[in-house]
C-alpha cells in the first residue's frame, strides 16, 4: 500500500455534524487508538472522508474488525447526508467486505448520494486506497428528522 494521498489541495476540512457531541463514541479525534475519521468537501460537492484504523480496532491478528470497517462506513455515509443538508439517523446498512483491512491503514471513504424521496436518503460508498483497490462497500438508507427531533436528539446534555 503506497503512502496516501488524502486530503487533495482543494478539499475544505469540515464537521458534518451539529456537535462533537453527536454520535462520535467511536470515530472521532479522541478515540484514535479506535477509529478516527476526517471530512473533507471536495470541490465537486461530495464528502469524503479519511479514516485511519488505530489498534484498538484489531478484529482478527493485525487486521480491523468489522464492525470497525462498517463504523467507518456507516458514520462516513450519515456524515454525508448532513453535509447536504439532511439531518439523518441510519434505517438500513448494506455492506461488503471485499479486502481485510491492516491496523494502522489510513484509507479513504468515498460517498455519494443517491437519492431523497419523502422522508429517505439513499447514499452509497466505499473504502478505497491511495491506488483505488477497494476494502469494502455499502448502500445505506436513511430517515430524515424533522428539525425539532434533530435538535432534541442532538441536544447537548449535561453530563
Amino acid at each position: 500500500m503506497s503512502a496516501p494521498r488524502w486530503p487533495q489541495p482543494d478539499w475544505v476540512a469540515v464537521e458534518p455534524f451539529p456537535s462533537v457531541e453527536a454520535g462520535r463514541a467511536f470515530t472521532g479525534e479522541r478515540q484514535r487508538q479506535f477509529l478516527s475519521l476526517r471530512y473533507f468537501k471536495r470541490p465537486d460537492g461530495s464528502l469524503a472522508a479519511v479514516a485511519a484504523f488505530g489498534p484498538l480496532s484489531e478484529g482478527a491478528p493485525g487486521r480491523a474488525h468489522g464492525g470497525a470497517i462498517l463504523t467507518a462506513l456507516d458514520e462516513a455515509l450519515g456524515a454525508a447526508a448532513w453535509n447536504a443538508g439532511y439531518p439523518v439517523l441510519t434505517a438500513r446498512l448494506t455492506t461488503e467486505f471485499r479486502r481485510a483491512v491492516p491496523l494502522g491503514a489510513e484509507l479513504l471513504v468515498e460517498t455519494r448520494l443517491l437519492r431523497r424521496r419523502l422522508r429517505a436518503v439513499d447514499l452509497d460508498g466505499r473504502l478505497i486506497d491511495a491506488e483505488g483497490q477497494v476494502y469494502a462497500s455499502a448502500e445505506g438508507r436513511f430517515l430524515e428528522l424533522k428539525p425539532a427531533d434533530a435538535a432534541k436528539i442532538f441536544a447537548k446534555k449535561p453530563r
